[in-house]
């Protein structure tokens, strides 16, 4: 083959740097715009990985994170770095996301030059178009502006792959001109950065552990391909190259060694600590009974089909909020189409004995597996990014091809190039419009998406850091829940039951309320654990008012002014707990659906620091004679020993069970049981096993 002249190749060099520009323009505006307010708030998810950030910045560094089901710890300590610069937010987290988010649509680019390199698809265009349909999907979007390490699977499987075909394309020249791979440095570096990418996906997430698995599968059915070409047909077989296998074997074996080598750590933590390795994998697979039922086949076949259709069909996507605009598939219908025919274009290129191809249709399935198998909910997008970015060449030959074909139509070339031109324009514009419409003006403002991201937790944050000097009780359904903790006290997660914060305490306002008496009480109730209605039989209470102050729904304050709680119509009680508070009284409130609920007033003592574990209140009807218990409920006191404010006090409330015909005599018992011992604590007059009598009024 003669070379091209250097006019030629300063020509494609242009040609690429005006692509890659192009690219990263798009892809950055996605990922980067206003990446500060949206996704709303700081999810869970994300809040775990920084406190654990926060512990890799004070030289806690892991290479596996065993808490939260367990994650790896490349991810971590990228989020320590952009948390040294940037302090822990929101948008800390995220930014290493969105660069891995841009970055893999170049790599894409990149793959796709190497890719079809020995083809008749080489040039720009596939490349380009692939890279663009990347950088304007909503589901890459989507996760590169989530500060979870899911996204980096297809950072490291394209540029892991894109390497390796710059070393098999290497090879295959090489063998063509009689030389030897075993001699040839560039191509021996090049396989070395793939292994040393594939072992680096690793510790980024558990599904990029399959890009080994799917690189050697690929490397042999194209073998046995290759073998079956050969038989079939002879011209093909003279014009189809050896198996890679056979064209670069020391190099193959290179990129193993290296990718093992940079694996080693992880390697060996998983097998020092058994069961970490498939910790998460068995409690969602379909090897776990409780997951799969009593039909592990259909269950599979469910997942399946369901996993499959989400890339295509209306309404069949993920409906996770935190990962979807709920049902949206990944493609929209036009470009659904392309697609399924560059499926059909690839399936069609394999009579020819195009590796590429084969490689492209393997990659499919092989890294979209970790969603048929993992059955406890689907469809699933997070678990399927693997596919990324393979799958957007699909769409991208179709394309390709439609534009070849209309730019030979025309008698005049200029004329149907611009036809070519403004279809391709076309099709990309309209991915890239509705992906921006549906996620910065359907799912990023919806008031369901800033629940599901902890935005009531952000905005309590946002609060308390513009009121320094307030003493906040704040309500939430996580007792120390990691996004306030991340966001407001940044303590590592190795220390998130034990630091003290005398100026915060956790409680659950749908079960019980503190308070301070002698002086006002502040609280931040958030949306999933906002006030009980049964509150506003307190007038002190119901005469709060919202102190506002913030433009995130979900988050109500109220200052409570002191003396605001009328006890006055509580039964004295005065029973001190061994370790525990105090029981003041306690009084029954009628409901409208005539049941009833039993208020108990407590007092607090001190805090005690290192007592995070709750305490559990339970009640029941005893009879007159004394024997079993009529009927018994329970209930958390959900103001925890390590949150009392000195002297505060507080309300719970259980809902008791209705007797029938309650007999003459029948009396209240009430016991309060450590919940991390299991344990009843003992009172003055209380039984063996902690219960205690009380009269009714």
């Amino acid at each position: 083959m003669q070379a091209p002249s250097p006019s030629r190749r300063f020509s494609q060099r242009q040609q690429d740097l005006l692509a890659l520009l192009l690219i990263f323009l798009v892809a950055g505006l996605f990922r980067f715009w206003q990446l500060d307010r949206f996704p709303p708030g700081l999810f869970g998810d994300e809040a775990v990985n920084g406190l654990d950030a926060i512990d890799a910045l004070a030289g806690r560094a892991q290479v596996f994170y065993p808490a939260n089901f367990g994650r790896e710890g490349l991810h971590m300590s990228l989020l320590a770095l952009s948390i040294h610069f940037l302090g822990p937010t929101a948008l800390a987290l995220r930014v290493p996301s969105a660069v891995a988010g841009v970055l893999t649509v170049l790599a894409t680019y990149w793959l796709g030059r190497e890719l079809f390199a020995r083809t008749w698809l080489r040039g720009t265009l596939v490349p380009l178009l692939a890279a663009l349909l990347l950088a304007t999907s909503y589901w890459h979007v989507h996760f590169s502006r989530f500060g979870i390490r899911g996204v980096f699977t297809p950072l490291m499987a394209a540029l892991a792959f894109a390497a390796f075909w710059r070393g098999a394309n290497l090879a295959a020249d090489l063998v063509a001109a009689g030389r030897s791979t075993l001699r040839s440095g560039p191509c021996w570096a090049w396989f070395v950065v793939a292994g040393l990418f594939t072992g680096l996906g690793a510790h980024f997430y558990t599904a990029s552990r399959l890009i080994p698995i799917f690189l050697g599968a690929f490397l042999l059915v194209q073998a046995l391909y290759v073998l079956l070409i050969g038989r079939r047909s002879q011209s093909l077989a003279a014009s189809t190259h050896p198996s890679l296998v056979t064209r670069a074997l020391g190099p193959v074996v290179g990129l193993y060694a290296v990718a093992a080598l940079v694996f080693a750590p992880l390697g060996l933590y998983f097998l020092r600590t058994p069961g970490s390795l498939t910790q998460r994998a068995s409690a969602v697979s379909l090897t776990n009974p409780d997951i799969a039922g009593g039909d592990p086949l259909g269950r599979l076949l469910q997942a399946a089909s369901a996993n499959l259709l989400q890339f295509v069909w209306p309404g069949a996507g993920d409906l996770a909020r935190f990962y979807n605009l709920p049902g949206r598939p990944v493609f929209d219908p036009l470009t659904a189409l392309l697609l399924l025919a560059g499926l059909a274009l690839c399936l069609w290129a394999l009579r020819r004995g195009s590796s590429p191809h084969l490689f492209l249709i393997l990659w499919f399935p092989a890294m979209l597996a970790p969603t048929f198998l993992a059955v406890d909910r689907f469809p699933t997008l997070p678990r399927a990014l693997g596919v990324i970015p393979g799958i957007y060449f699909f769409p991208a030959l179709a394309l390709g091809a439609a534009a070849r074909w209309i730019a030979a139509r025309p008698a005049r070339r200029r004329w149907g190039m611009a036809l070519a031109s403004a279809a391709v324009v076309a099709v990309v514009a309209l991915n890239g419009y509705l992906s921006w419409h549906d996620y910065f003006g359907r799912w990023a403002p919806d008031t369901a998406t800033v629940d599901a991201f902890e935005g009531d937790i952000a905005a309590a944050a946002s609060w308390a850091a513009a009121n320094p000097d307030r003493q906040i009780f704040l309500s939430a359904d996580i007792y120390r829940h990691p996004s306030w903790v991340y966001l407001h006290q940044h303590a590592p997660l190795s220390e998130i039951f034990t630091y003290t914060d005398p100026q915060v305490s956790f409680f659950d306002g749908r079960s019980t309320l503190p308070f301070t008496p002698d002086r006002e009480t502040t609280y931040l109730f958030t949306a999933n654990a906002g006030p009980a209605p049964l509150l506003s039989q307190f007038s002190g209470f119901a005469n709060a008012q919202d102190d506002g102050a913030t433009d995130w729904s979900g988050l109500t304050v109220y200052p409570l002014p002191a003396g605001a709680i009328d006890t006055g119509q509580f039964l004295p009680a005065d029973i001190a707990f061994a370790s525990g508070p105090r029981l003041l009284g306690y009084r029954f409130a009628p409901a409208d659906d005539g049941s009833l609920t039993l208020l108990l007033w407590w007092q607090m003592d001190v805090p005690q620091p290192g007592r995070s574990g709750g305490l559990q209140v339970q009640a029941g009807w005893l009879p007159p004679d004394g024997g079993p218990q009529l009927a018994q409920v329970s209930g958390e006191l959900a103001y925890r020993p390590t949150e009392w404010v000195a002297d505060s006090q507080a309300l719970s409330w259980l809902a008791m069970p209705q007797i029938a015909e309650m007999p003459s005599g029948t009396r209240l018992a009430v016991r309060l049981v450590d919940q991390a011992t299991g344990q009843p604590f003992a009172a003055p007059g209380s039984s063996n096993d902690g219960w205690l009598s009380l009269p009714l009024p």
